[in-house]
């Protein structure tokens, strides 16, 4: 079972584009097959499974932006990203995308063909949610890598032997040759090949590629966590524990660094997140877009005494919207633990700091215990919409907020517990059905809601209220709710609001815009 870290699996990546499963996975994915082919690519074919997500949102969610930016080696933040055509046309890349009936189990699968004049390979790997990915498979061989250490491909028609003990003399770990077909090899370890080692492979017949990390926290032998539940983190911890420092705890063990570098990470994270609620708050624009700015309206009405008194809620909705639109304007944002909910957690936490004049070091460790909720989610199930709905990525957003603000009030890790235990029982069964196939609406709403039932169920569980379902029990039935929603109502555009009439009519319209360029 793979470990999840609160840097790479809940809080990240920094990126650009409307979702992380779609946009910044297909960059990893992209880069992956970039390097696979030595960085030198001339055409690409991209095969979808007609029953799985993305014939019918790789466009509008920006798939085919991110695959084709880390195809060109560009990273999830590269501005380059938005003129991606105009970029496969300059590298002289073609880029086709086809759907078919090909029977994968994973929705977010991407089939990839990479050619030259010189040779083909194929790789399939899919988006697992919020940013991460897995490699199954690379031409004939089946694997699982994910981008958490260094890899390395070798073909060689005369066999493996020589190549193979090479490698584990080295330390790597070793998957292949697949049955019947001795002459591919996938090599992986925490630390870089070095030259003497590649230098070796080189003087076999045969041909060697390497592939870095996609990762920000790599796998290493030491890499290991005090826990993996929250059953198992209440006994680690002990009575009056905080949440925010059992996260440096876990993160540390997980990375093998120490607690001071996982702060810092946050803080790095915290001043991104700063700038970009301030450019959302300045207003923003985008062509390919459903709303305007909208953050601005919210404030002005507000100044204007035309709305209700929300207390903190009415810092938080403007800091949310105000990330939400950066997203959809394509500027930088962090996914947190998607870029769908990107606003939610980072929005609340930002404006319970600024309310209270807390500084960067408390929205760091707001983030932190609301990101140790994430991995402990992460490890029992999914972000993905596409697998669970709605409710793996707002809904639990929503779960995050309410234990992050326990933490950030003075509240002990068992009250962290409870307030996103309760969080997360009011959002089950939370469908994901974007409007236009844009990660516009209703998300921005969702992400607003996440931020007001995580706030009410952070005060309830501060105020001694009982969860009485255990937050493990309620991970556990959320999953199950999840996994029963129908196809059409997980992120495929395919049911919901996405078949409504306006949907319909606001596709088409930004369809024509975008084939007109004007």
């Amino acid at each position: 079972m793979s470990i999840p870290s609160i840097f790479n699996d809940v809080i990240g990546p920094v990126m650009r584009g409307p979702s992380s499963s779609h946009s910044a996975a297909a960059v990893r994915i992209g880069r992956i097959g970039r390097e696979l082919m030595a960085g030198q690519l001339q055409a690409v074919t991209v095969d979808f499974d007609l029953a799985g997500s993305l014939p019918t949102t790789y466009l509008s969610q920006g798939s085919a932006m991110g695959l084709s930016g880390g195809l060109l080696g560009f990273d999830a933040a590269d501005e380059r990203l938005i003129d991606y055509q105009q970029e496969l046309a300059r590298a002289n890349l073609l880029v086709e995308y086809r759907s078919g009936n090909l029977g994968d189990i994973h929705p977010n699968t991407y089939n990839l063909t990479l050619r030259n004049d010189r040779e083909e390979h194929s790789l399939v790997a899919l988006s697992t949610g919020g940013g991460m990915i897995e490699v199954v498979a690379i031409d004939t061989l089946s694997l699982s890598y994910t981008g958490d250490c260094h890899g390395l491909v070798v073909w060689s028609a005369e066999g493996l032997e020589s190549h193979s003990a090479l490698l584990r003399q080295a330390g790597c770990t070793l998957t292949g040759p697949p049955p019947g077909q001795p002459f591919l090899l996938f090599a992986r370890r925490a630390r870089p090949f070095d030259g003497e080692l590649l230098q070796a492979l080189a003087a076999l017949p045969g041909v060697v590629r390497t592939l870095a990390p996609v990762l920000p926290i790599l796998t290493t032998p030491e890499s290991s966590v005090p826990f993996t539940t929250a059953e198992e983190m209440e006994r680690f911890a002990g009575e009056g524990a905080k949440l925010d420092e059992l996260a440096l705890s876990y993160e540390a063990a997980r990375g093998a660094v120490s607690r001071q570098e996982v702060l810092a990470r946050m803080l790095d994270l915290v001043d991104i997140l700063d700038n970009s609620v301030r450019i959302g708050l300045q207003g923003t624009a985008h062509e390919d877009r459903i709303l305007g700015c909208q953050s601005g309206k919210y404030r002005s009405a507000q100044q204007g005494g035309k709305l209700l008194n929300l207390g903190l809620l009415d810092q938080a909705i403007p800091y949310i919207t105000a990330l939400m639109e950066v997203k959809s304007a394509m500027g930088v944002i962090v996914a947190a633990p998607t870029a769908g909910s990107c606003g939610g957690l980072p929005g609340t936490v930002l404006a319970v700091a600024d309310a209270l004049q807390m500084g960067r070091e408390a929205k760091a460790r707001g983030l932190l215990a609301g990101g140790l909720i994430g991995a402990l989610i992460a490890t029992r199930s999914t972000f993905a919409a596409e697998v669970c709905g709605c409710q793996a990525e707002c809904g639990v957003s929503s779960g995050m907020i309410a234990a992050a603000v326990v933490a950030m009030l003075g509240g002990d890790a068992a009250a962290s517990l409870a307030a996103a235990s309760m969080a997360l029982q009011n959002i089950f069964g939370m469908v994901c059905d974007p409007v236009a196939g844009r990660v516009e609406v209703p998300c921005l709403g969702k992400n607003i809601l996440a931020a007001g039932n995580g706030v009410a169920s952070a005060n309830l569980a501060l105020a001694g209220f009982d969860q009485v379902i255990p937050f493990d029990e309620t991970v556990a039935a959320m999953d199950s709710v999840g996994r029963a929603l129908p196809h059409e109502l997980r992120c495929t555009a395919r049911g919901g609001l996405s078949l409504t009439p306006a949907s319909i009519r606001l596709a088409e319209r930004l369809a024509k815009h975008g084939e007109s360029g004007s």
